[in-house]
């Protein structure tokens, strides 16, 4: 370690420093590079495996393409200097560094400079709040893949320990007045169109728990209607399809508003072409929300989901398959929101007897 006092930073090093990667990183700087800069970078490309590049040539990301012409030589080349300091492909870095970086300097407005743009702050606000609706492994791993790109170039920046993404404040459930009021909402809705979709959202949200993702991807031949008027919502899983049955209260709310979505169509907005996450959040935005009406939020609906069950016991791990949960975290979370039963009751189950 070390200190720069020109710079004032607290410099932290393991080993030597390679001077053709030390170079090849002014590249990435806003100023313009010189002829040993960008000639390190040539030679860094050249070096990266034939079966990589041809992956990050062929990547399409969802974005603007005007867009992406302009941050794409700076994401390959963050990339390249990346790969081999890490045991991570490069289809695991490229989408999440190309949708950062894009959100850097198209939404915040940052300069495309590495020392800017990779900076750990700005990394954890992304991933705090660019990122709600992922699982909380996935933000964690989107973080873990953005911060070992910024470590290949902008070492210089002063490290520090991420903070625990589970300190984010936790979305509320929605309590028995809450979902009256959410009723009143989709009911006030200005169109028949609009009032399926606010209809459609909360039973979805609230009646099956499903993300903002699973929501926008959602097709009318994944949800069906039993003999016995059991509706349920198939989604994919790792090993094999999640089944979820819709709670009880917003079942027939659901079947009937399927029934007026085309084969082959999105069940949430079925006239809409487009999908990704914030579709949900880009509707809700433009819908009518009277003074008074509780914040409208998807993570809000599917931990009310989560407690429901909870509150009713349901079996945890019955729970974890049908929410796609890998671990008990987000439940432990909501567990403080779960009505506790009278001492009589918790004694009988503990006793076995209840």
């Amino acid at each position: 370690m070390s200190y720069d006092s020109s710079a004032r930073l607290l410099r932290f090093k393991e080993g030597t420093d390679d001077e053709g990667v030390a170079a090849a990183r002014m590249t990435l700087r806003s100023e313009p590079a010189g002829d040993e800069a960008r000639a390190a970078m040539i030679a860094a490309r050249s070096s990266m495996p034939a079966s990589s590049a041809k992956k990050m040539t062929e990547y399409v990301p969802d974005l603007p393409a005007e867009q992406v012409n302009v941050i794409r030589p700076f994401v390959e080349d963050a990339i390249t200097l990346a790969l081999p300091q890490n045991s991570y492909s490069v289809e695991a870095l490229l989408g999440p560094c190309m949708h950062f970086v894009y959100w850097a300097v198209f939404v915040v407005g940052a300069d495309l400079d590495a020392s800017i743009i990779f900076d750990r702050e700005l990394i954890e606000h992304y991933v705090r709040e660019s990122l709600p609706e992922l699982a909380e492994g996935t933000r964690r791993n989107h973080r873990a893949w953005l911060f070992r790109v910024a470590e290949a170039v902008n070492p210089e920046a002063n490290p520090r320990n991420p903070m625990p993404l589970n300190e984010r404040s936790l979305d509320t459930p929605y309590d028995d007045d809450e979902r009256t009021a959410l009723d009143h909402w989709a009911a006030g809705q200005a169109t028949p169109y609009m009032r399926q979709a606010a209809t459609v959202l909360i039973a979805l949200g609230t009646g099956a728990g499903l993300s903002s993702g699973e929501i926008a991807t959602l097709r009318r031949e994944s949800v069906t209607e039993g003999p016995d008027r059991v509706v349920s919502i198939e989604l994919p899983g790792e090993d094999k399809p999640r089944i979820v049955p819709v709670t009880a209260r917003y079942e027939k709310a659901l079947a009937k508003a399927i029934k007026k979505v085309p084969a082959g169509a999105f069940v949430f907005l079925p006239n809409r072409t487009r999908t990704g996450n914030e579709v949900v959040s880009a509707w809700v935005a433009r819908s009518l929300t009277p003074p008074g009406t509780p914040t409208v939020r998807v993570r809000r609906m599917r931990n009310t989901w989560l407690v429901t069950h909870m509150a009713n016991r349901v079996d945890v791990l019955t729970l974890m398959e049908a929410a796609g949960l890998q671990s008990l975290e987000s439940i432990s979370r909501l567990a403080a929101f779960v009505p506790r039963p009278s001492e009589d009751a918790r004694t009988a189950q503990l006793r076995g007897t209840k």
